[in-house]
């Protein structure tokens, strides 16, 4: 019914691996006479993805490289008839990567995972003597939650004054804080999440 068995492996966020495109006919047969050109595109916002190909005696191999942890498909479309079908894979499940940093997200700051940065917005004003919330992940190079990490973090200011909270353990590749922490000093000061476990973390 569908021209293929199995189902798609699963993927690490930031690794490429390939596929296989084919001009078929109605019942899936390739059609080796033709070369049209084929262009490949993913629900994952954040992958790399091939440029468009022409297919060889009907059929191409394309490398693709998903970033963004979760279920995620690819599509095939003809780039020079576009009266043929295109076709999308069944969702290919996305796993994080190894952990290799940490993320720390402070206010007006909100995750992103699978993009340049691992993160949209820019860190709010706050005022000096108000608590406010942060959040640690363990991450992947593609800025990925990896949920198994339980490592302890150490957080420092350049605010000489801050009060910062005690060194805690992630649960599940996270620890949000939300009543220990505050600037002191007025001006523009920066925090750093430390993996106080495994130095070598960045």
């Amino acid at each position: 019914a569908n021209g293929k068995t199995g189902t798609p492996d699963a993927q690490t966020a930031g690794v490429p691996f390939a596929i296989t495109v084919n001009a078929v006919d109605a019942h899936w047969y390739i059609i080796d006479t033709v070369s049209d050109t084929v262009a490949i595109t993913s629900s994952d916002a954040n992958a790399v993805l091939p440029a468009n190909a022409a297919l060889a005696a009907g059929t191409q191999t394309f490398s693709v490289t998903l970033k963004t942890a979760g279920g995620r498909t690819v599509t095939a479309t003809d780039a020079s008839d576009g009266s043929k079908t295109a076709n999308t894979s069944p969702s290919i499940t996305v796993a994080a990567g190894a952990f290799i940093q940490l993320q720390i997200l402070v206010p007006g700051e909100t995750a992103a995972p699978g993009t340049t940065t691992g993160k949209t917005g820019a860190p709010a004003t706050l005022n000096a003597g108000s608590v406010f919330t942060l959040t640690v992940n363990a991450v992947d190079d593609c800025w990925n939650r990896v949920a198994s990490v339980t490592d302890i973090v150490h957080l420092s200011s350049t605010d000489p004054a801050a009060i910062l909270p005690a060194d805690q353990a992630l649960s599940g590749g996270t620890r949000t804080y939300t009543d220990a922490q505050e600037f002191r000093t007025a001006g523009t000061w920066t925090l750093t999440a430390s993996d106080a476990t495994d130095g070598l973390k960045t």
